[in-house]
């Protein structure tokens, strides 16, 4: 991998920011045509955010092996 090339869970979440700036720049043009694909656009928004903030939270722990010994 080039040292110059950004990690792939940054590019990744660069595409996230991306995809929310267009949608939402686009989305008062939507709006003039259909009210209804305003409020799809708007909840697409939602979801993004939600999205990102998952994405962007660290992964839980990974659980520790029982050391239980059988009877």
């Amino acid at each position: 991998m080039d040292s110059d090339t950004p990690p792939r869970r940054q590019v990744l979440d660069e595409d996230l920011q991306i995809i929310r700036v267009t949608l939402a720049t686009i989305s008062d043009d939507i709006r003039s045509f259909s009210p209804e694909a305003a409020a799809a656009v708007q909840t697409a928004l939602n979801e993004l955010d939600h999205a990102r903030q998952a994405f962007n939270r660290p992964p839980p722990p990974t659980p520790k092996p029982s050391r239980k010994h059988g009877s």
